[in-house]
């Protein structure tokens, strides 16, 4: 009897094309594969069974994921699913790691989700930190949190984000809810030490019903703007207003964004990977 399985999963986008199967890609040529298309193989390789894998959202090309979960099938269910879990991540490469899997029902899909966070990350100090530079966006200069995250309350709530939508986004509606939106400073992370007074991070962390292509990194290249006093924070307001995505700010680059979580309805069957929405 077939049976559903769902994985919750972590990787550094830097080596690969996104989340999404590329055709007409040799399997080893990493660097321009989708993360689906390695899964599928590593799956395939293991279980001896071609299957589909589904993912709760498709991250772009050089996006990280610290949350992404997605769901597959197979025909011949494994006996173990911590061997399941050791044996694919001792076959997928060590950017990609599954950190949780389980049955489901047949009736959970990974892509109907009810909340989506993710998080970019800015840095600030007199020169790159190298071990960052893939995973943040960096700025000579600090920026301004307090102007930051004025900025960000004008997201919150139910808004058309058709401004910050990429060109070439197949979706019936631009309105997306935005329930959380904040600047926070972070900690630089080891290894190394660092003078706190000259290198800052700062998280912009956004909650949503849902985003759209390149939103996420079109508000943080906005919110930049701000941060750095060139723009005012009711900016982010007119531009909602205007629907006009000339008014928005460059897209910032795909290294700072991440994928931190994915949430579910109670019933979706998945409590074992604790992504379950609690109305927060």
């Amino acid at each position: 009897m077939a049976s559903k399985y769902a994985i919750l999963i972590a990787y550094d986008g830097s080596e690969f094309c996104g989340w999404q199967a590329q055709r007409g890609v040799g399997q080893y040529e990493n660097r321009k594969r989708g993360i689906e298309a390695i899964l599928v193989d590593a799956i395939a390789q293991l279980c001896g069974e071609e299957t589909t894998v589904v993912g709760s959202g498709r991250t772009d090309a050089g996006v990280h994921a610290s949350g992404q979960v997605a769901h597959f099938t197979l025909e011949s269910p494994r006996d173990s699913e911590k061997n399941f879990l050791n044996g694919l991540n001792n076959l997928l490469p060590e950017s990609i790691r599954i950190h949780r899997l389980g049955h489901v029902p047949d009736s959970f899909n990974a892509k109907f989700t009810v909340r989506k966070q993710y998080s970019y990350y800015f840095q600030s100090g007199p020169a790159n930190l190298p071990h960052l530079r893939a995973y943040s966006m960096w700025n000579r200069y600090d920026l301004d949190e307090d102007l930051m995250q004025e900025a960000l309350q004008h997201l919150i709530g139910e808004h058309d984000f058709l401004p910050f939508c990429g060109g070439g986004a197949k979706v019936s509606s631009t309105v997306r809810k935005i329930h959380e939106a904040e600047i926070t400073r972070e900690a630089i992370p080891r290894p190394g030490c660092f003078d706190s007074s000259r290198h800052h991070l700062l998280r912009m962390r956004i909650c949503g019903s849902g985003f759209l292509k390149y939103m996420v990194r079109s508000i943080a290249g906005t919110l930049k703007q701000i941060g750095e006093g060139r723009r005012a924070p009711n900016d982010m307001a007119e531009i909602l207003e205007s629907k006009d995505r000339g008014q928005v700010g460059p897209t910032a680059p795909a290294g700072g964004l991440w994928l931190d979580r994915v949430w579910y309805r109670k019933q979706s069957g998945i409590d074992f990977l604790d992504q379950i929405d609690a109305g927060r």
